[in-house]
């Protein structure tokens, strides 16, 4: 499974993956129907998957500004707008996969995970996580189900949460 068919299946399941995220290495951002965000990232020996409120969660859109200190904004580069955490965001919750503890891991193996391997890790760890997650949509298994934000975002705006 390459990072595409594997967002693709979250997506279906009602997980909304969204920029930063990338393949290598695996760092996941997703938008749960329930709200909030979840990241999931692949570093060093652990792997971790952390659940942040949704009052934390903004979108940033990227603006160019001039390089010669003038203050001129120019137009925005091509790039999507993309999830950032506010200032000083603790997570609600998480989950830890030890690789160090589990096989001996010993630096940056969790980092060269292939996309299959971190899939199976993320189940796992979202599993350890949604029962003392509290949301009102129960398990991700009730997910499936759930639209994906019906309606639709409001505007991306600089520091306009999600």
């Amino acid at each position: 499974m390459d990072f595409a068919a594997w967002t693709r299946t979250l997506f279906d399941r009602g997980l909304r993956v969204v920029p930063p995220s990338h393949p290598v290495p695996v760092r996941l951002w997703a938008l749960p129907p329930v709200g909030g965000l979840l990241h999931f990232r692949c570093h060093g020996t652990t792997v971790d998957l952390e659940r942040y409120a949704e009052d934390d969660v903004l979108f940033a859109d990227p603006a160019g500004h001039c390089d010669c200190g003038c203050g001129q904004h120019l137009p925005a580069p091509q790039a999507p707008p993309r999830v950032v955490l506010r200032a000083g965001a603790v997570a609600v919750d998480g989950a830890r996969y030890d690789g160090a503890a589990e096989h001996g891991w010993r630096g940056y193996e969790a980092g060269l995970l292939s996309v299959d391997a971190a899939a199976g890790l993320f189940e796992r760890l979202l599993a350890e996580l949604a029962p003392g997650a509290g949301t009102s949509a129960g398990s991700p298994a009730a997910w499936t189900s759930a639209p994906v934000r019906a309606g639709g975002h409001r505007p991306l705006t600089v520091g306009h949460p999600v």
